[in-house]
């Protein structure tokens, strides 16, 4: 929806774009390690939190930087932005872990099979984490480092990954989890900023967006089945990221500027 072209490179073509030499770790490459630090922590402690939480945490985040923490930039300005993120983490998991059942499941592998007007299309995805609620539903939680998508941007479909595991959910396409609805649809943005954590709960019913995330995601399946259908750059300059990594090849700057070529 954003940008077809650039699937169209990545996926079949099966570009990708080279790494700086000697580069510090970007943005993915911090989230990874945030993630991957949470992740081993939660599956290590489900139940309550132990009184060295703050300590195990931290062990955790040494082993998900690894080799990085020997860069001078890391050490000196991510790790205590992890610090400040394990500090606000512990502090939302003592009041969140009363109010769910059986711990959190972590880094789920699901998958649905949904049939397209050309053949079945199997969708998968990795939740960063499903908590059964006491009160009813499943909570499925979304860790972003940078900025997570706006409520319009998941309303309309151009953020559509946390509606699309509610789907599968619904399904039961989790492995381990069962299936069930979801009450609760949530980004925990974790930036070790000021202030180093915040949750932000999307807006409206998640059954009403899981479905109609699954139909327009139907309706684009048995689009670009057709072979006719061409892998736009930009069709909607107003949803456009900010950054695109095939901008240059799609030569989007020399089209707009016309010319109409020799005569």
């Amino acid at each position: 929806m954003r940008e077809p072209y650039a699937i169209y490179a990545s996926k079949i073509l099966d570009l990708r774009p080279l790494d700086a030499l000697e580069a510090d770790p970007g943005a993915a490459d911090r989230g990874s390690f945030i993630h991957d630090a949470l992740d081993k922590f939660v599956r290590d402690h489900p139940g309550p939190l132990p009184a060295d939480a703050m300590d195990r945490l931290l062990y955790c985040g040494r082993k998900a930087f690894g080799e990085a923490l020997g860069r001078p930039a890391v050490m000196a300005f991510w790790w205590p932005r992890f610090r400040r993120v394990a500090e606000w983490f512990l502090e939302r998991e003592r009041e969140r872990r009363a109010g769910v059942i059986d711990g959190s499941s972590t880094e789920v592998q699901g998958s649905v099979t949904l049939e397209g007007k050309r053949g079945d299309f199997v969708l998968t995805a990795k939740a960063d984490r499903i908590d059964r609620l006491k009160g009813g539903g499943y909570a499925i939680i979304d860790y972003k480092t940078g900025l997570p998508p706006s409520q319009d941007e998941v309303t309309f479909g151009y953020a559509p990954q946390l509606p699309l595991e509610a789907a599968i959910l619904a399904a039961g396409g989790f492995k381990g989890v069962g299936k069930g609805d979801t009450s609760e649809l949530a980004y925990w943005r974790l930036s070790g900023g000021e202030p180093p954590g915040e949750i932000r709960i999307v807006d409206g019913d998640p059954g009403a967006l899981a479905e109609a995330a699954r139909k327009g995601l139907l309706r684009l399946i048995d689009a670009f089945d057709d072979p006719d259908t061409p892998y736009m750059a930009t069709p909607r300059p107003e949803w456009a990221t900010a950054w695109n990594d095939y901008e240059h090849l799609a030569r989007n700057a020399e089209w707009a500027a016309g010319g109409g070529g020799d005569k």
